[in-house]
């Protein structure tokens, strides 16, 4: 099992923050290495939508199949993702206002390798804690409006 968890600081409303997180075809504007977001299920994104992701993983594209398992109006998402390099993984984006214009977004996520993968286990704080803290600020520039770092997948 792997685990980590990263905050960043955004300079608007709570309510913009979760906005974006939730706009879930736009998440490759600020996710790296994720190429498309399709939402196979109708209705509004809550728990029980399912979405199918293309990601880009050592550099191949593959799909990955996810499902949001919990969701917080305005608080949190957590999402289980079936695909890619691991077994099963859960991830949660939580929003917390810190005053009316300004809130912390936290970003956890816990998964499995697959077992031919495992000897990658030790490679997963360095390389996701990088991605983590570049997601987290592209999210960052795209919520408080910032054009002059433009975010590369």
């Amino acid at each position: 099992m792997f685990h980590m968890t990263d905050s960043v600081f955004i300079d608007r409303p709570a309510a913009d923050a979760w906005a974006i997180l939730v706009d879930l075809p736009e998440g490759p504007a600020w996710e790296r290495g994720v190429l498309e977001v399709r939402q196979t299920s109708s209705g509004a994104p809550g728990v029980g939508t399912t979405l199918v992701a293309r990601r880009v993983y050592a550099g191949r594209a593959a799909l990955v199949d996810c499902r949001i398992v919990d969701w917080q109006d305005n608080r949190s998402v957590t999402m289980e993702i079936v695909g890619g390099p691991t077994r099963r993984t859960f991830a949660c984006y939580a929003v917390e206002p810190k005053g009316e214009n300004s809130c912390a977004v936290t970003y956890s996520v816990e998964g499995e390798m697959l077992p031919r993968l495992r000897w990658l286990r030790p490679l997963i704080p360095i390389a996701g804690r990088r991605l983590i803290r570049a997601n987290l600020g592209a999210l960052k520039r795209l919520t408080e409006g910032a054009t002059d770092e433009p975010f590369e997948s």
